[in-house]
Formats: C-alpha cells, structure tokens, sequence
C-alpha cells in the first residue's frame, strides 16, 4: 500500500541562516495518527511546511499519495493534506463562521445544495452549529480551532498535518480536540501531530514517533 506522506532525501536550507533541515526517509500511514516532537527550533514546523507544499525542498521529494508535491499546486495539496497552523486565526480570514466554510466552494462554482448541506453537517459535528453567524473575531481559541479543521475537511483533505493543536486551549477544549483526533481515526484519516505537550503525547502513548533534532529528522 502507498503510504500517505512520503519523504525521501530531503534536504532544506533557507536562504538566510545555516539552518538545515535533513529527512533520509519517513513515511506516514493512513487511518495512523502519528506524533512529531522536538524542541523549539528543531525544525518540526520547517518539516510541516515542506510536506504540506508551503516550502520546497532545496533536495530530495515530498509524495502525497504517490504524487510529487513538486507537480501539484497548493491548491491540489489542500483536497488531500490539511495543514492546521499554530495560531487557527491566520487562516480564516472570512466575515462569519458561515462564509469561512462556504467561501470557497462557491467561489468554485460548486453546487450549492450538496456544499450547504456538507457544510451544516460538519459544523453540527463540530458543535459550532448555533453559530454560523457570528463573526469568527468573535470566537474563542478552541472555537477557532474546530472550525479551521472543518474547512480543512470542507476541501476533501484525507490525511491532516496538526502544527501544536493544544497550545492555548484549556482542559475542556483539549479534551475536545483528543475527541476529534479519535474520531478521525476511526473514519480512517491520516494525522500527524506536531507537540511537545507531555498530556498529548501520554493520550496517544501508542502512536508511532518521529523525532526533529537540530535539523536532523529520525524515527
């Protein structure tokens, strides 16, 4: 079976600095959630960025269900690998909750019954149903949260890259979000989670783990 992320030869420099990032190999399973940990600076947000499309590497492939990222659009990447940022806020940039989760569907012309009905149900789920109207300035953390991974999964994405989901949210939204992970697991999507939190690491003890150590990614 092709594995959902796979990542061989990498090499990535920026163009300021001497940080190097190096991944001889590393592959991510579907229906997995996997656990990528590291301290600050390590580069686990630079290995995010490269599998996700954001960046290139300077060597070596990133594949997302067989396919280069280097022939696909970020578009293209989006409908199959969802990137949850840090901070939720920068990327939902629509009035109210209701346009975050619509925007783009009508701006491609989708068919408005099935993207309305696909959007209720996903905000229902996400109990972020009560509201669609209100302005997402408006919304706490978590809320913020939740509803970056329902336009994740508005796009199709089938495997989602969670970049430190629990900074900044209390125990009940943690407790939430660990509610998401294992549902997402049981439909079958791949995950990967970035975090240095000892509570998620403990939550998902089982999960396999790679490691990003000054620059130098291992499982």
């Amino acid at each position: 079976m092709i594995p959902a992320i796979s990542v061989s030869d990498l090499i990535f420099r920026y163009d300021k600095g001497d940080f190097l990032l190096t991944c001889p190999q590393l592959h991510f399973a579907q229906g997995e959630l996997t656990l990528i940990t590291g301290a600050n600076g390590s580069g686990k947000t630079t290995l995010a960025k490269l599998i996700s499309g954001i960046l290139r590497p300077s060597q070596g492939q990133v594949q997302i269900y067989g396919q280069s990222t280097q022939s696909l659009s970020l578009g293209e990447i989006g409908k199959k690998l969802g990137y949850l940022f840090q901070d939720p806020s920068r990327q939902l940039f629509a009035g109210t909750v209701w346009r975050e989760m619509t925007y783009v569907p009508h701006l491609l012309r989708q068919e408005q019954g099935p993207t309305d009905e696909k959007a209720h149900h996903l905000l229902e789920r996400f109990g972020l149903g009560k509201l669609r109207e209100r302005s997402t300035y408006y919304l706490s953390g978590g809320e913020r949260q939740r509803l970056a991974i329902c336009t994740i999964l508005m796009g199709g994405a089938t495997f989602l890259l969670l970049d430190e989901p629990t900074v900044g949210l209390d125990k009940q939204n943690r407790t939430i979000l660990y509610g998401i992970l294992d549902d997402l697991l049981l439909e079958g999507k791949g995950i990967a989670v970035i975090t240095h939190e000892n509570e998620l690491i403990q939550r998902f003890s089982q999960a396999p783990r790679v490691r990003v150590e000054s620059g130098q990614v291992s499982l």
